[in-house]
């Protein structure tokens, strides 16, 4: 089941790979077939999947932007890593600034407020390793083919996973969307596709089903319908409402 949710950056709906990233304060929008379609960070976290038959702790579920750090500018930042991916889609670029760049991804801060919290986060699979026709380790990320065929995002923006023998997909299942549970770990490692801080071991992984993108979307648009519009608020005086910072 493809996420039908808000893209991650909308900037690079304009790119030749048919990548539907869309701004984080951008409505959800329907993309056709032919593009890829992308978990985003504020509608996949709506959802409430079924509740867990495990002994897991009582579980969070988080956007995306959550996997920043809480003291910067989380939307500042995600444009920023925008222009960044951007730059990468050319590899006969400069070599220093690729490698540049690849540095900065690397070491991309994460959040340490969520290190040791038990969370819920859907997106797409990177198959690492499998056995038995089962995935048995994947990233994690927040776009399909991140790392293969498309820019693999900075290390905050993926998380390696490794499932639970009796919960393991199906190789057949690697191009679908799902989501992921357990214990976030804040862990350097270095895959095969890319660098990666994040870490769940074990993890608990189901598809994401079609039921989870029309709840995803029905939520979405109640959110986007209740949102104030400060750009017409006016105070008693007949000056704008300041709007918050």
């Amino acid at each position: 089941m493809r996420l039908k949710t808000k893209s991650w950056i909308r900037r690079l709906t304009i790119l030749p790979l048919g990548l539907s990233f869309a701004s984080y304060a951008v409505s959800t929008i329907t993309q056709p077939n032919s593009v890829t379609q992308m978990p985003s960070p504020s509608s996949t976290a709506a959802v409430k999947p079924p509740k867990s038959t495990n002994t897991l702790p009582a579980s969070k579920t988080i956007d995306w932007i959550d996997l920043l750090p809480m003291n910067v500018n989380r939307e500042v930042l995600m444009e920023h890593y925008a222009d960044l991916i951007i730059q990468r889609l050319d590899p006969a670029d400069d070599p220093n600034l690729q490698a540049n760049l690849m540095a900065e991804f690397a070491q991309a801060p994460t959040n340490p407020d969520l290190a040791g919290n038990t969370i819920r986060l859907a997106g797409y699979m990177v198959v690492l390793a499998s056995r038995e026709d089962r995935i048995t380790e994947f990233l994690l990320v927040p776009y399909s083919g991140a790392g293969l065929h498309q820019p693999a995002p900075p290390a905050n923006q993926m998380i390696l996973v490794r499932a639970q023998p009796e919960q393991a997909l199906l190789t057949s299942q690697e191009y679908e969307s799902v989501w992921v549970e357990g214990k976030l770990q804040i862990q350097s490692n270095t895959t095969a596709s890319a660098q990666v801080n994040y870490l769940i071991d074990p993890a608990q992984v189901r598809l994401y089903t079609a039921e989870d993108a029309k709840q995803a979307e029905t939520q979405a648009v109640e959110t986007t319908h209740n949102e104030p519009d400060h750009a017409h608020e006016q105070s008693k005086d007949g000056d704008e409402t300041p709007h918050p910072e």
